[in-house]
Order: C-alpha cells, then sequence, then structure tokens
C-alpha cells in the first residue's frame, strides 16, 4: 500500500537523520533518541515507521544497495564487452560512493551490520551474481579466458572491489586510483594475452574522472519498488 505524502516526509526525515549521525559519530555511538531529535519526531512516530534502530539501518542499507545497482546499470551499455560495463560501472559506483554520504553510509552499513541485518549479506549476494553473469557473458564474448571459472572470477572482483572501498576509507586515499591498480592484475589473470593492450588502455579511460558536480547530501534518491 502507498504511503500518504505526510507519513513518507517523516519517514525520510528520519532515514536522513540517522545518515547524517552515522555519518558523524558511527553507528554504536549513536541512539534513538539523538535519531529522533535530529528528525525531529517523537517516540510514536519513529516506532510508526520502524521497529528498532537495526530496522532503519537495514532500510539504509538496501536503498544504497538499490541506488548503487541503478548507477551500475545506468553506464552499462547493452551493446558494449560486458567486461568493459564491468569496469565502467564500478568506477562510476565507486564515484557515486565517493560523493554521496547517503549510499557511502549504507555501504558501510552493510559491512559492519552482518550480525544484526540480513541486508548487507542479502546485498552481497545480488552484486555476486550480477558479476558472475557477466563474467560469463565476457567468457561468451571471448575477452574473458574460456578456462576461468565465472563463480571464482565474479566472486573474486567483487571482493576486490570491496577491499578497494575499505582500504580507501580506512586510508583516505581515492578508490579510483586503488580501483585501477586493482583492475590492472585482474586483467592479467583473466584475459587472452591478445587483449590485454586493449583492455589496458579502457581501463585507463575509465579511470579517468569527468567533470561533474559532487553532492554530500544524505537524501537518496530510489525507484521505487
Amino acid at each position: 500500500m502507498e504511503r500518504q505524502p505526510r507519513a513518507e516526509a517523516t519517514r525520510r526525515k528520519i532515514i536522513n537523520a540517522a545518515i547524517e549521525l552515522f555519518n558523524d559519530v558511527g553507528y554504536g555511538e549513536t541512539g534513538l533518541a539523538e535519531i529522533m531529535k535530529r528528525a525531529d519526531v517523537t517516540k510514536g512516530a519513529f516506532y510508526y515507521h520502524f521497529t528498532s534502530k537495526e530496522a532503519l539501518a537495514s532500510v539504509i542499507i538496501e536503498e544504497s544497495s538499490t541506488m548503487a545497482m541503478q548507477t551500475f546499470l545506468t553506464v552499462s551499455n547493452p551493446a558494449a564487452p560486458a567486461l568493459e560495463n564491468i569496469i565502467q560501472g564500478m568506477f562510476a559506483v565507486a564515484r557515486l560512493m565517493e560523493s554521496n554520504t547517503a549510499a557511502n553510509t549504507g555501504r558501510e552499513l552493510a559491512q559492519a551490520l552482518t550480525q544484526v541485518s540480513g541486508s548487507g549479506a542479502s546485498s552481497i549476494g545480488d552484486w555476486t551474481s550480477v558479476f558472475v553473469g557477466e563474467v560469463k557473458k565476457a567468457i561468451a564474448e571471448g575477452d574473458v579466458c574460456e578456462d576461468v571459472d565465472p563463480d571464482d572470477a565474479g566472486e573474486t572482483i567483487w571482493v576486490a572491489v570491496l577491499g578497494s572501498h575499505l582500504l580507501s576509507n580506512a586510508l583516505g586515499d581515492a578508490v579510483d586510483a586503488r580501483l585501477a591498480k586493482i583492475w590492472r592484475v585482474l586483467l592479467r589473470s583473466i584475459v587472452p594475452a591478445e587483449s590485454l593492450p586493449y583492455f589496458h588502455e579502457f581501463l585507463a579511460r575509465a579511470a579517468v574522472r569527468e567533470p561533474g558536480p559532487r553532492s554530500g547530501s544524505p537524501e537518496l534518491e530510489v525507484t521505487a519498488q
């Protein structure tokens, strides 16, 4: 059932307040009272929409994953080789995480809250399936060696992507450069030797940032399911 505009606005205020606080002081250090105060809502209003802080975090994780997937699919060209789409898409998602507080907060929660929320594990499973499917296409297209196991390769790519975000967050450096390093290693492992020069050149182009506005807004814009 569709939510009434006023109820949806209240729900959005709670989500955005939580994103701000989780980003500023951390999930563990944020209590429900602080979220309600930041959102300027009553306890009754909070519990009308969310049963707990964990339930609220799950919604943020789910919306972040949806936003990231939309970004990945938006830059993917159905007519382009699958391996190009994987590379291009992951740089697009990395820039989304770097520029959008809500998306990045959801990603961090997904990695940190596996014991209290199944949303993170579900998201990781969904992404792994996407990569496995794309690797299968790339093998069929001849851009990935036919003796490469698509399940192993898809999972390895996703683990490498997650690791690059984790290290860049911890060290405070640019995720683009780290992704480029990872992809140079991955390409040598899965791409036929004769195709390496082309994909190294494609990787270099994908790693170049395009000028555009940066947004620190916690507001998530996701397509209704």
